[in-house]
């Protein structure tokens, strides 16, 4: 707006070398106050309670990772259910746990873990044009991928928590409907 002002052709007459060097510097200025207060990072939603760390590693039973699974933490009380509390294991199986999305860690409480890994995979049956029908596979037992189900729990505390999980694999192959719901 300045740069208009001073620059505009009706007020051409008026420009002086003094109010263009003023200009100048005034703009470089105006850009690093406008990136320091706008590149502050999320904010913390209000009630928002302390997180601490969660660091946590997925195995199979045979020891080897278990890459790329969601993993997500179900509060067992009803205070912390309005947090979404989650994370991607690394080619590792290693999780790093997000409340929200963009804040690490979690808050204290009692949790059920749920395990999820799933890929697209042949069904063996073909649609009515001959096309094989796919649907996803899931990797890890159907068992931990359920937070009713799931045998795995974690109690986050006043510390940092750091623990390994080792979950089944699944074997079975949910094909995906090509019909409307009904």
């Amino acid at each position: 707006m300045l740069f208009y002002y001073y620059c505009h052709p009706v007020w051409q007459p008026t420009l002086t070398p003094n109010k263009m060097k003023k200009t100048l510097l005034l703009l470089p200025l105006l850009l690093c106050v406008t990136l320091i207060i706008g590149c502050g990072g999320p904010k913390r939603p209000p009630g928002m309670p302390a997180l601490k760390g969660c660091v946590l590693t997925i195995q199979y039973e045979d020891g080897s990772p278990v890459d790329k699974a969601m993993v997500s933490l179900a509060p067992e009380g009803e205070e912390l259910r309005q947090w979404s509390i989650s994370g991607t294991a690394n080619a590792s199986g290693v999780v790093t746990i997000y409340t929200n999305g963009d804040f690490a860690g979690a808050p204290a409480g009692k949790y059920k873990v749920v395990v999820r890994k799933t890929e697209v995979a042949p069904t063996g049956k073909n649609d009515e044009y001959g096309d094989p029908i796919t649907g996803s596979r899931s990797l890890v037992a159907e068992e931990f991928s359920n937070s009713g189900k799931t045998p795995l729990s974690l109690e986050v505390g006043s510390s940092p928590v750091k623990e390994t999980f080792t979950v089944k694999k699944g074997d079975s192959v949910n094909p995906v409907s090509l019909e409307p719901p009904k």
